[in-house]
This record gives structure tokens, C-alpha cells and sequence, in this order.
């Protein structure tokens, strides 16, 4: 395809604006899709498959999505009907060899932290909820709807889709592929993707139905041969999903028989019995990344991006949190925000997959031996310690001693409504918005004004130690919320949308956190 100049160091186009196309509907499509419907985008989601795709695939949201989704509004919908609350029950035969947690040492909820351990849900549950999401903010998925060609031009992608109806050329803003580890936008953009494939090492993961076991573990049979047997318990269906390494020359699906044969030579169990495979696929070691997430106006996200090992429901998390990341800065962008927002996408979500990929692949290394993570890489493996450290999207410098600081996760926590009523810091950083949060009166001065500035983008909330009845604050009676941010004196924060911090100020100058605000706020004189 044609590279473009991208722009960068300019200001966002303003002026009606061409949609947003975003290839590929599993969980980072759905996310981007809804990220940028609820900030009022066009937005096109596109998908080559006839349908919504069936397998429990991922089956693990780890906290930081559950916050991502508690963001999004679907939160009580996943917890519904998941499960988070799973032992690991390691057998030799019928012999109990010993039981521990799925993430060893995971904490109880806390004020700042709510949802603190891994939730499973099949992967076909997750997109379901995220379609229902996205249809409520009126945006409907397009399946049966190939990309084909992409071509680049000042101010614009144009796209070739071979749709049902035929062939379609259409104009769009911008391009997210999400459209996982065979990516056709990434083979459009001939991006480099990096890694290694090891043919020797292939694993079946399939949803079966099975007699002999019960619902209340997570039943493991680890082998010196490194070839496990897993059955996992799906929530809410009657359904396990089914883990076991293969030969190196497996292909395509497997009969019920030899499935049942696998069961059975490696559980050295005759009472399981398959009743039925409702999905199968077997995966390769394949650990790759791309070296840019970005060519002009199209961008990749999720498996087209980075694919990783299947263990700790890495994967799919790492790619919901790129779609988080990214859909919030087109949306400012198309509004009117520095273009030069859009390279913070790469510079902040790239580390993190490199990361992940080294993460993954120790993790799929122990789980073929049949090694339960420890807790140390369970921790790991929630994402609450995501951090951007090096971002030109933090406004303020970091230190040893901060508590939480720019580039960190803002924690929840519980504060007071003047009725005495308790809100959830997550209740106030909920929606497209960013938030001022001002520790102090003077910091509420500072906060109120920049509000006045950016009505329709910036919503504050001061946070008083004790009530005042003639002010609408909030109270922190209890002291949780100066704790869990380390406040000891007058202080404003600055939540991206993405629910990180973006600055830490101490008697905040308002032209100071003016200028900081610019870097991404779209300048009210102009929109889309």
C-alpha cells in the first residue's frame, strides 16, 4: 500500500469526518468499536466470518479488563455468569497429587482494587456481551464483510471490502485491523511480524462435554513427556474446555474417538467419557510481534499486532487493553486533538506486548509440565501493575516516593456523597470523559476553571477529609481514597479516559495543567 504523511505535530482534521473501520469482531474489535461509538464516532466493524465465532478460545479476563469493562458498562453482565473462584486439582490416575488457586495468593476486593482475581469466561460469552454493548450504542456487526485493499491519501483510508452484496469501495478516517494473527490489514501494510514458531510443540484446545467429572476444579494430569491434560468447567453451560498436547503432525479436527483415546492415555482414566466436542482447534508455539502499530492512519491492535503463548489469558486481555487505549485517542484526534496523541498508541502498548510475549511463553513452558504458576507470575499475570513509565502522555515527572504517579493505574476507592451516600471512584471515572480529581480547596479552584474550559471533555471531583455542607464534595471520611493515592497534602490528579494517571500536582498551577490538557484534549473551537 502507499504510505501517507500521517500528520504528526499537527492538529487533528476538524469538519465532518469519514468513518471509522474497524476490521475483525472478536473482544479487541468489539472493544474499539464501542470505545469510539460512545464518544459519538461513525464507526464500521467488519468481520470476513458468516458469524460470531463459537469456542471458548480465551476463557480468562483478568482484573485490569474487568476494570476496562467496568468502564464500558458490561461489568455486572461478565460477572454474572463467570466464575472466579477455581482450584487446580493436580492428578496421577484417580490419585490426588494436590489442589491450589489459579492465581496463587490473589487478594480478597478492596476499596482501591474491587476486582482482584482472574474471571473465566468463554471467549464466545465475552463477545456476546460486547456485541449487546455495541448494539445499544446503535452499531451492528458486519459479517461476511472481507477486507481486500487498503490504500492511503491525504486526509483518509480507502478500503475494497467484498461484502455480500459484492464488491464496496468506501472512505474512511482511519483503519484499526484486529483482525487477529493472520491479519489481512497487516499483510496489506507488508508490517514485519517478528517472532518464532516451533512446529514441534501443538496443543488441542476444544469445548467438550463429558460424564465422570465434577464441575468444582480444574482438572489437571501433568506428564513427564510435558504433554498435559486439562478440563476446565466453562461457566454457566455445561461444557469443559479441553487442553492436551498432540503430536507434532496433528492437523485439522479430531474425531470424538481419538479424543477419547487422549482422554483416556493420558488421564489413565476409563470413566471419563466424551459425550461431545462442540469446538476444536490446535494451536502451534507461535510467539510474534510487529516493530510498529502504526502506518499513517491505520493501526493494529490485539493478535494482528502481537500473538502470544495461550496461558494466562494473556492474548486476549493485552488486546482488549490496546483497543482501550487507542480508540479514545481517534476519537480526540477527529475532534481536533494533536495528531502527535496517535503515537502515544505505539510508544505506550508496545512495551507491554514485548512483555507479554516473554511472559506467555514461560508460562505455556510450565503449564505443559504441568507447573502451577507460583504467585509472584500469577500477580503478573492480573495486569493491575500495567504501567506507562515513558509516555509524552505523562505530564508529570515520576519519583521513587509517589504513591501513584503519572503513567500509573488510577485505583478506585470508596468516598461519600454530601447525603452521607457512598460512591466508587470507578462511578466517577466512568464514561468517555477524563477527570480532574482535586485533593484540596485549592486544587478544586484549579479544577473547577479547567472544567469551565473543556465543558463537554473534563469532569472534576474534589475530595475533602471532612464534610462541608455548604459545598457538593465529596467526603473521604474514612481516609481510603488519600490513601490508596498517597495524598499527604493539597493535590490534583489528572485520569486519562483509560483510567491512568496523567499528572500529579502539588498546588497546582492552572496554566501549568492548561498547557499539560492540550496534549490531548480536542480544542474546543473546532470538531467534528
Amino acid at each position: 500500500m502507499r504510505e501517507v504523511d500521517s500528520g504528526q505535530g499537527s492538529s487533528g482534521a476538524t469538519g465532518p469526518q469519514e468513518p471509522v473501520l474497524v476490521v475483525g469482531a472478536g473482544p479487541v474489535g468489539l472493544v474499539a468499536g464501542i470505545e469510539l461509538a460512545r464518544r459519538g464516532v461513525d464507526v464500521r466493524l467488519v468481520d470476513k466470518a458468516a458469524g460470531p465465532r463459537p469456542g471458548s478460545r480465551g476463557k480468562g479476563l483478568q482484573p485490569r479488563s474487568v476494570e476496562v469493562f467496568d468502564d464500558l458498562g458490561v461489568a455486572g453482565r461478565v460477572l454474572a455468569t463467570s466464575r472466579s473462584r477455581l482450584a487446580i486439582r493436580k492428578y496421577r490416575g484417580r490419585v490426588v497429587l494436590g489442589t491450589s488457586d489459579v492465581v496463587p495468593g490473589a487478594p480478597e476486593p478492596t476499596p482501591s482494587t474491587p476486582y482482584p482475581r482472574t474471571v473465566l469466561l468463554p471467549q464466545w460469552r465475552v463477545e456476546e456481551i460486547l456485541r449487546e454493548r455495541l448494539a445499544d450504542l446503535g452499531v451492528t456487526v458486519e459479517y461476511g464483510s472481507e477486507l481486500v485493499g487498503l490504500t492511503q491519501h491525504d486526509g483518509g483510508v480507502q478500503a475494497l471490502l467484498h461484502t455480500a452484496s459484492g464488491s464496496e469501495s468506501g472512505s474512511f478516517s482511519y483503519v484499526v485491523g484486529c483482525d487477529g494473527a493472520y491479519s489481512t490489514v497487516r499483510n496489506l501494510l507488508e508490517t514485519g511480524f517478528l517472532g518464532q514458531t516451533d512446529e514441534t510443540v501443538r496443543m488441542l484446545t476444544a469445548d467438550v462435554e463429558v460424564s465422570g467429572l465434577d464441575r468444582d476444579f480444574w482438572h489437571w494430569w501433568p506428564s513427564a513427556d510435558g504433554r498435559l491434560l486439562a478440563l476446565c468447567p466453562l461457566a454457566a453451560t455445561d461444557a469443559f474446555q479441553m487442553q492436551v498436547g498432540v503430536d507434532a503432525d496433528t492437523v485439522g479436527e479430531l474425531p470424538i474417538e481419538q479424543i477419547q483415546k487422549l482422554v483416556e492415555e493420558r488421564s489413565g482414566r476409563s470413566d471419563i467419557r466424551v459425550r461431545r466436542v462442540a469446538w476444536q482447534s490446535v494451536w502451534r508455539f507461535n510467539v510474534r510481534m510487529v516493530d510498529s502499530y502504526r502506518a499513517g492512519r491505520v493501526f493494529l491492535a490485539g493478535d494482528a499486532a502481537h500473538v502470544h503463548a495461550p496461558a494466562g489469558g494473556l492474548g486476549m486481555n493485552t488486546g482488549i487493553q490496546d483497543a482501550y487505549n487507542l480508540g479514545w485517542k481517534i476519537a480526540h484526534v477527529l475532534e481536533g486533538a494533536p495528531e502527535a496523541l496517535l503515537d502515544t498508541y505505539e510508544q505506550e502498548r508496545l512495551p507491554i506486548a514485548a512483555d507479554v510475549l516473554n511472559l506467555s511463553s514461560e508460562l505455556i513452558a510450565q503449564r505443559v509440565r504441568g507447573v502451577v504458576p507460583d504467585g509472584a507470575h500469577g500477580n503478573d499475570t492480573l495486569q493491575l501493575k500495567v504501567r506507562y513509565p515513558v509516555s509524552a502522555l505523562n505530564g508529570s515527572p515520576r519519583s521513587e516516593h509517589a504513591h501513584v504517579q503519572a503513567g500509573d493505574r488510577a485505583p478506585d476507592s470508596q468516598v461519600f456523597n454530601p447525603d452521607g451516600t457512598a460512591v466508587r471512584l470507578f462511578d466517577l471515572f466512568r464514561g468517555p470523559h477524563t477527570t480532574v480529581l482535586a485533593f484540596g480547596s485549592h486544587s478544586s479552584h484549579t479544577a473547577d476553571a479547567l472544567v469551565r474550559r473543556f465543558p463537554e471533555h473534563l469532569k472534576s471531583a474534589t475530595l475533602l477529609p471532612t464534610a462541608e455542607p455548604t459545598t457538593p464534595h465529596f467526603t473521604d471520611r474514612e481516609g481510603s481514597a488519600h490513601q490508596d493515592y498517597g495524598i499527604a497534602g493539597d493535590t490534583l490528579l489528572v485520569i486519562r479516559p483509560d483510567g491512568y494517571v496523567g499528572l500529579r500536582a502539588t498546588d497546582p498551577s492552572e496554566t501549568d495543567v492548561l498547557d499539560y490538557l492540550r496534549r490531548f484534549l480536542p480544542d474546543q473551537r473546532s470538531g467534528r
